[in-house]
């Protein structure tokens, strides 16, 4: 059986050092240009088999803040890790034979990959793994996607651990922010609609950083999934298929467990079983998608800082935000407040606006 694979990032790659496949890979060197900030749960980190050697840091928790005052505590049951994800890419790389670098696909027609090297296949399966760019992947289902820019820091604020915040003038779609890399070194950015260079020049600012390094990013998606993982020959797989978390943009962990889940389909001689496999974690993005339109697009999440501002909370699944909110309200006596506030946003015109 031939199997082709688009692109080398963490759902390619996880694929093909499974199986024998011909992997295609547009940039030079594996795991270049860096792309997001590469935060993981510590569990599923583990259960995907991500080395002990490409985690630079661990974390206890996360503070959630407006930058006015206003602050939630979550402690995370498992921990978070911070990757070095060019670092797992390249770890990941070592067990795929060959990889055409520098090969830029520019059409997939039927069974065959047209590329600026010429043409491959024909192909039993075509797997789809090119990131957050979604050329190939966008006509089988729509994936909201954000630019997102983020730069290292050297700060002497004394801040620890990872500060998510919620500030309509850093970010009015999103979040931005900071995470404590080594001391005195952080990693600013954020995630929104326009203006993200700006917006990035105010917070790092606002840090009093000094960029020891060049901005990255790029797109970060915030789902849905797409509805259909496989399409007679063709496979979808991690950010392609839109397989992140809506609530924060993470995928790393998607990334390599479709990846895995697809090689074992094919193994088994079934590519279609990958698609009901997958089904749980699809179901649960998608629950996930509806929780960002209420706290994102309806902005829910700025009166949530104020209703909880002051408590503190277990994140028992970082991997599973809607499990994790929804048993931190249900341990908070003023739960029913918010619920009923979450409400009035559903039902309001206004939500989501900024106040005038």
């Amino acid at each position: 059986m031939r199997i082709a694979v688009v692109g080398a990032g963490p759902a390619g790659l996880s694929l093909a050092s499974r199986i024998d496949a011909d992997v295609y890979e547009e940039h030079q060197e594996v795991g270049l240009p860096r792309h997001c900030t590469s935060l993981v749960s510590g569990r599923s980190a583990g259960e995907a088999g991500i080395p002990s050697d490409v985690v630079l840091n661990k974390y206890d928790g996360l503070l959630v803040t407006d930058l006015q005052g206003r602050r939630i505590w979550f402690r995370v049951r498992d921990r978070i890790y911070l990757l070095d994800r060019p670092g797992l890419e390249r770890r990941l790389s070592d067990g795929v034979p060959s990889i055409a670098l520098g090969v830029r696909v520019e059409a997939i027609k039927g069974r065959y990959v047209y590329t600026s090297a010429g043409r491959g296949g024909p192909y039993d399966y075509i797997a789809i793994a090119e990131g957050a760019v979604r050329r190939f992947s966008r006509i089988y289902g729509e994936v909201d996607r954000l630019p997102g820019l983020q730069v290292d820091v050297r700060s002497n604020k004394g801040l620890s651990g990872i500060v998510v915040v919620y500030n309509r003038k850093l970010s009015d779609a999103y979040f931005s922010w900071i995470v404590e890399i080594d001391r005195g070194i952080y990693r600013v950015g954020l995630a929104d609609r326009c203006c993200v260079v700006d917006k990035l020049r105010k917070l790092v600012k606002l840090v009093g950083g000094t960029p020891v390094g060049k901005p990255f990013g790029g797109g970060v998606l915030a789902g849905p999934p797409v509805r259909r993982l496989v399409h007679g020959h063709i496979a979808l797989l991690g950010d392609a298929a839109g397989l992140t978390k809506p609530l924060s943009g993470g995928g790393i962990i998607l990334a390599v467990k479709s990846g895995a889940a697809l090689a074992e389909a094919i193994k088994s001689g079934e590519p279609e079983a990958y698609e009901h496999s997958m089904r749980p974690t699809v179901l649960r993005l998608s629950a996930a998608k509806a929780v960002y339109k209420l706290m994102y697009v309806r902005g829910f999440v700025h009166e949530a800082l104020r209703i909880f501002d002051g408590s503190e909370f277990l994140a028992v699944d970082y991997d599973d935000h809607v499990k994790t909110l929804a048993l931190a309200m249900a341990a908070s006596s003023k739960a029913p407040r918010a619920l009923v506030s979450a409400l009035r946003h559903l039902m309001s015109r206004d939500a989501g606006r900024p106040s005038t």
